[in-house]
């Protein structure tokens, strides 16, 4: 009896104890993710309504009826409902595009025209290096080229699919406002009706082969029955451009100009009207703002790109002797000043040719609004749109949203120029002044002083009770007459804040993160707490099932140990029966 009482004990302990091994096994295994990242966020199930945005349009030219793709009859009727704004938006393109045909023998294209081919081929990879300048330029396109740009390709240079230059489609809106293309009848539109021209004098571009043997056409056939406004490659160029931008933002200016010249390089191929680009960047604007103010989409694609391409052209200087880090690189190639963005193509327009970052920032500047006249009413209060402070995040890091929505307000051109009224204040923003800007902060923190046209963006804070003497230096500062600068000499500059930038410890991308970003992420702390895509650990990206995988773990373990216990009692007794016996 004995030696069955120790076998029943044996064979139970290992039973249960095998029961308590494996719920405990359960309990600190690694939970298996649903999925690796979350594949759609916040602002993919959203999309900003361009169609309102733009709706200023109809004040100048109104369709008769959206444009039915089944029924050609529908395509550009409409009236011309402001004259002398549809007269000028005519003159303007054709003087565009005519000066960029200047020289042509009609066969072969102008330097310029050959430029605004390679822009039409609607691809990122293309347009935007040159903008970094030739050394930074040529790094970006090798990065691209040879895969080590992952991240950055991902948001604003995969063809067909980069998550920001892709973002925003222009379809619905051309089938509402459904307006004919420069060189298309125009009779259905009104235009003849006021006595304006049935067709724009533009000279087509010739297609153009080049070395490589690739053919580079403009398409004017595909676009007969396509409405003309808003442009769709401006919408594309601006929004790659303001998101290289914000990813590289000591090169903002720069980049912006770049991009803001492939938009104007749809009117030197004849494709759009001046309103057209106008109406474009205003998407292009709208749709960073809207990825950027994507809390989870900044985290998990913006602020990896930024770490990604800064880390790389960092590397590619130091290895080259520019710098020992990406600003004295910078710096050293004069990539923000004579050694970078370069255009020397003039217009009625834009004046000047592109040489260094003043004359950036002026023809960026110059296409706010090509030149129209004021039709609503002038010297509006500032008016900055909702989330567009966040095109700002990473060239003011340190700046809280209020002071980064300061800096939009006082670097804003006037208000009243066409499609401002419906904009909701995005006509008004100069992005390639706000960041280029020197921000000076009062004591209190408010900003008090805003230069724009610096070679590095810039805050300065004020100590308190300082004097009120003028800190700025005017050889440093470009400003138009078209933007509005700051308060004036409110206060001096006391101590530089520099951003993360300006150290030589270059801090991780979470870090950059204002203040007001932390702080507005705090209020939602408990929300992201059972969110599956913000919970960090083992508990990360999971199911449903989470919870009760752990609480029949436990029970399992907690009976295993009392069956355990009961049973050692019971042995015992067992035990001393079959000694008695």
């Amino acid at each position: 009896m004995k030696i069955k009482a120790v076998h029943i004990k044996k064979t139970l302990s290992r039973s249960l104890l095998c029961a308590v091994v494996v719920a405990l096994g359960v309990l600190s295994a690694p939970v298996p993710m649903a999925q690796a990242a979350p594949t759609t966020y916040p602002s993919d199930a959203k999309q900003p309504d361009v169609v309102a945005l733009l709706s200023d349009y109809e004040n100048y030219w109104k369709p008769s009826m959206p444009f039915d793709s089944g029924d050609a009859s529908t395509f550009g009727v409409g009236k011309v409902v402001n004259k002398a704004v549809m007269e000028y938006n005519d003159k303007t393109a054709q003087q565009i595009n005519n000066a960029a045909a200047a020289g042509s023998d009609g066969t072969t294209p102008t330097s310029q025209q050959k430029r605004a081919l390679l822009d039409a081929d609607y691809k990122m990879s293309e347009t935007l290096p040159d903008a970094l300048g030739p050394i930074l330029g040529a790094y970006f396109s090798e990065g691209l080229t040879e895969g080590k740009l992952p991240k950055t390709s991902e948001l604003i240079i995969k063809d067909g699919g980069a998550l920001v230059s892709d973002y925003l489609s222009t379809g619905t809106a051309k089938t509402v406002f459904n307006h004919p293309r420069p060189f298309v009848d125009r009779t259905a539109a009104g235009y003849l009706d006021v006595k304006l021209q049935k067709t724009v004098g533009i000279k087509r571009v010739p297609v153009w082969t080049d070395a490589a043997g690739t053919n580079h056409d403009a398409g004017y056939d595909g676009f007969l029955t396509s409405g003309s406004f808003p442009s769709g490659h401006t919408t594309y160029a601006m929004s790659g451009a303001i998101g290289l931008a914000t990813i590289l933002p000591q090169l903002g200016p720069e980049i912006l100009a770049r991009g803001s010249e492939a938009s104007n390089n749809r009117i030197v191929l004849g494709l759009h009207y001046p309103l057209d680009i106008m109406g474009g960047r205003i998407d292009g604007e709208v749709a960073n703002a809207a990825r950027w103010s994507d809390e989870a989409f900044r985290a998990d694609k913006l602020l990896p790109a930024q770490k990604e391409l800064a880390d790389y052209l960092a590397s590619r200087c130091s290895t080259d002797g520019y710098g020992d880090t990406l600003d004295k690189c910078i710096a050293t190639t004069g990539a923000n000043d004579a050694g970078g963005y370069k255009n020397g193509f003039a217009d009625v327009v834009s004046t000047s040719a592109v040489t260094d970052r003043a004359s950036a920032i002026a023809a960026y500047t110059s296409r706010l609004t090509y030149g129209f006249s004021q039709t609503g009413t002038k010297g509006q209060k500032a008016k900055v749109p909702e989330g567009a402070e966040n095109l700002l995040i990473t060239a003011f890091p340190t700046l809280t949203a209020e002071q980064r929505k300061q800096v939009l307000a006082d670097t804003e051109i006037d208000s009243g120029y066409p499609l401002d009224a419906s904009s909701q204040g995005y006509q008004r923003l100069n992005l390639a002044a706000a960041m280029s800007a020197k921000v000076t902060l009062a004591a209190d923190g408010s900003v008090s002083k805003v230069e724009p046209g610096q070679k590095v963006p810039s805050v300065v804070a004020l100590a308190k009770g300082a004097s009120q003497t003028e800190t700025s230096d005017s050889s440093d500062t470009a400003q138009t007459s078209a933007t509005k600068t700051g308060t004036g000499d409110k206060s001096s500059a006391d101590t530089v804040v520099p951003t993360p930038r300006d150290s030589e410890k270059e801090p991780s991308a979470e870090a950059k993160r204002s203040d007001a970003d932390k702080k507005d992420s705090a209020k939602s702390a408990s929300a992201k707490a059972l969110d599956p895509v913000y919970t960090s650990g083992n508990l990360a990206h999971t199911g449903s099932n989470v919870v009760p995988i752990i609480i029949v773990a436990s029970v399992l373990a907690l009976a295993g140990i009392v069956a355990l216990i009961a049973m050692a009692i019971r042995s015992k007794k067992q035990e001393k029966i079959a000694d008695e016996q």
